[in-house]
């Protein structure tokens, strides 16, 4: 039931103590199912709101006394925000109640409030630094994965994991393309510090069976000159460093992984290409 006023020398049936008694346990309840403005008569009682829809509770000054305090409660699914309307109305967090959340409304004087929700929408969490992109079976010849890097993502990293060809001594190398077709040309690499010759490729590994590189790609997807630098190693141990960049100025869709001399196929591995987050 709504606060009581009581005056001098009244006298209280059993009954109506019996239902004082009740709203401390169990407050009036009245439900809406539309945008409402609050009443005097609400002081005490729990607003349950009820629509599919989002609404608004409005606060309006002198209705309600310093100390007051009702309650609401949203039970459907559309966001009820708490309103200030010639009323002022203050929170630690947000004055929208999602469904099954709630809240209490305490006023400090006629004409100020504090909303303290029990409840909040939470926030989607914020993006992970690497996002997978693809993760491709490397197997015959080369292999071209199409459609890897987009604008979505400024800088890549390109992961292959236990590679291995139909002989030993295999290498294999790295090419960047547009549209299925990989460019032919213009990588321009240096090895441990000693520049290499314009070459057709990004020389990925030379060695034996096993092997796994690292290869960070800078902007492919932008038409610039597309850096990258890379690292790999096999199962003795035996590694090289390389950095470079293509020297054409392409927007680069897709990334190549070819054979090289020593086998005619690959047998076996996997390549992943991660998105770094852009913020």
């Amino acid at each position: 039931m709504s606060k009581q006023l009581f005056v001098a020398n009244t006298i209280l049936t059993a009954a109506q103590l019996n239902t004082l008694q009740t709203n401390d346990f169990n407050q009036t309840v009245s439900t809406k199912t539309a945008s409402y403005t609050l009443v005097a008569t609400d002081a005490g009682t729990k607003i349950v709101m009820n629509s599919a829809s989002a609404t608004t509770i409005t606060v309006n000054t002198s209705l309600f006394a310093a100390g007051d305090n009702l309650t609401i409660a949203n039970i459907s699914t559309g966001v009820c925000t708490v309103t200030a309307g010639t009323a002022t109305v203050s929170s630690a967090g947000p004055l929208a109640v999602p469904q099954f959340g709630g809240g209490t409304l305490y006023f400090t004087s006629a004409g100020v409030s504090i909303f303290s929700p029990t409840a909040v929408t939470v926030a989607a969490p914020a993006a992970a630094g690497l996002t997978l992109i693809s993760a491709t079976t490397i197997t015959g010849a080369s292999v071209n994965i199409l459609n890897c890097f987009s604008a979505t993502y400024r800088n890549y990293l390109i992961i292959g994991d236990s590679v291995t060809g139909a002989s030993a001594g295999f290498g294999f190398h790295g090419k960047f393309g547009v549209s299925g077709t990989p460019t032919t040309g213009n990588y321009d690499s240096s090895l441990y510090g000693d520049t290499s010759a314009v070459v057709d490729f990004i020389n990925l590994a030379t060695f034996t069976a096993n092997q796994g590189f690292i290869l960070n790609c800078y902007a492919p997807n932008a038409a610039i000159k597309t850096m990258y630098t890379h690292m790999s190693v096999n199962n003795g141990g035996t590694g090289r460093q390389i950095s470079g960049y293509q020297t054409d100025a392409t927007a680069y869709t897709d990334f190549q992984i070819l054979m090289q001399g020593g086998s005619t196929s690959f047998t076996g591995g996997t390549v992943r290409i991660y998105g770094y987050a852009n913020s």
